[in-house]
């Protein structure tokens, strides 16, 4: 069965940060992100890590915001595997709130036998 979970947090420092992991035995369909800026023009990078071939990927990026800008991803899916990562970071230190939401699928147990 399917459920769908967010994750938020409110940033004020340059530092990446993962957000949200998918957890062991589930796979993930991550279709909405919201980043709001709260106070003064921030630039926020939104990023795909792919733990399978450790491999960071830009989802968003390069985009400056200025208070009370905020931008929403809705119309992509991206497709999670079991320990895959969305992390953030940003330019400055300015507040900003970046939200995520994701559908997690329970990995369906396989019986072998002989």
């Amino acid at each position: 069965m399917a459920r769908k979970i967010s994750a938020a947090v409110t940033k004020t420092t340059t530092a990446k940060e993962t957000l949200l992991t998918v957890p062991v035995k589930n796979t993930g369909l991550w279709n909405l992100a919201y980043v709001n800026s709260l106070t003064t023009t921030n630039s926020p990078t939104i990023y795909w890590y792919d733990k399978s071939q450790n491999v960071e990927y830009t989802v968003f990026g390069g985009k400056n915001l200025g208070s009370g800008d905020y931008i929403m991803l809705s119309d992509a899916e991206v497709a999670l595997q079991e320990g895959d990562e969305i992390r953030v970071a940003q330019s400055g230190t300015s507040a900003m709130t970046y939200i995520v939401t994701v559908e997690l699928v329970a990995a369906q147990a396989v019986q072998y036998h002989q």
